[in-house]
């Protein structure tokens, strides 16, 4: 099935382009017009190999740890929520990536500063990563999508109870757990427009665009699904600087 060999191409692409930064296997991984939506690398296939040069010459961390990987699969396109170590920063990332007859065509990402202190005492990336109940892609990502709609952009907070399970499990640091932890952060967060929704089973992924202290952000969310409510969330968000070194823009 196409999707599950995309899921394999972008794991091997981690293994062999990020984590041994094999110049020579990143340059056969990626089209010849290769889209990059990333703010400070270049676009093409030749804005890519300098990235992963650049990548080859910084310290590698004494004691580097695996990454946990949510990986989250929807035909051309593979979404990746992930924890590295950079520059001796932890780091939080979601990255999306669309591919082209088994090479990676585009790609956008967003990356924070994993927190020091959370409202809700979880990890910003652990908990399931296993894919359950396909058959429901579908149904769950309508969900996701009216949830966005009318409660994220709308502002319509009673509807909560539609969408979010009272036990959900919260794992962005800045809103507390409950429904009510959802209600206090999007008042402050203001989404904009949704994107992208991709789905496969019981995770959605929404790349949506916002308003967070006057500055435009990219806003990923990621959700895991059950009996139609909403029962974990995790996010990554970054600033959309003014200034880019292309002309795609992040989303």
């Amino acid at each position: 099935m196409e999707q599950h060999r995309n899921k394999q191409i972008v794991i091997d692409f981690y293994k062999k382009v990020i984590g041994e930064q094999d110049l020579d296997y990143a340059e056969k991984s990626v089209t010849d017009n290769y889209i990059q939506h990333n703010p400070l690398v270049r676009t093409g296939k030749a804005g890519f190999l300098e990235a992963i040069t650049f990548l080859k010459q910084l310290p590698k961390p004494k004691k580097p740890s695996k990454p946990l990987m949510r990986i989250i699969t929807e035909n051309d396109h593979v979404a990746v929520h992930l924890n590295v170590e950079f520059g001796g920063q932890k780091k939080i990332v979601l990255e999306v990536f669309r591919l082209e007859n088994g090479l990676i065509a585009e790609h956008w990402d967003a990356i924070q500063n994993q927190s020091e202190v959370s409202l809700n005492g979880n990890s910003e990336i652990a908990g399931p990563v296993l894919i359950e109940d396909e058959a429901e892609t579908i149904q769950n990502k309508k969900i996701i999508e009216e949830f966005t709609e009318l409660v994220l952009i709308a502002k319509a907070f009673d509807l909560l109870k539609k969408f979010v399970s009272p036990t959900v499990i919260q794992h962005n640091p800045e809103i507390a757990t409950g429904r009510d932890g959802f209600s206090t952060y999007y008042q402050k967060v203001d989404i904009r427009k949704l994107y992208k929704v991709i789905g496969q089973g019981n995770f959605v992924v929404t790349q949506s665009k916002g308003v967070l202290n006057n500055k435009n952000v990219v806003y990923y969310a990621i959700y895991r699904l059950k009996n139609g409510f909403i029962r974990e969330h995790w996010s990554v968000s970054q600033q959309i600087p003014e200034v880019m070194v292309h002309n795609n823009g992040m989303i």
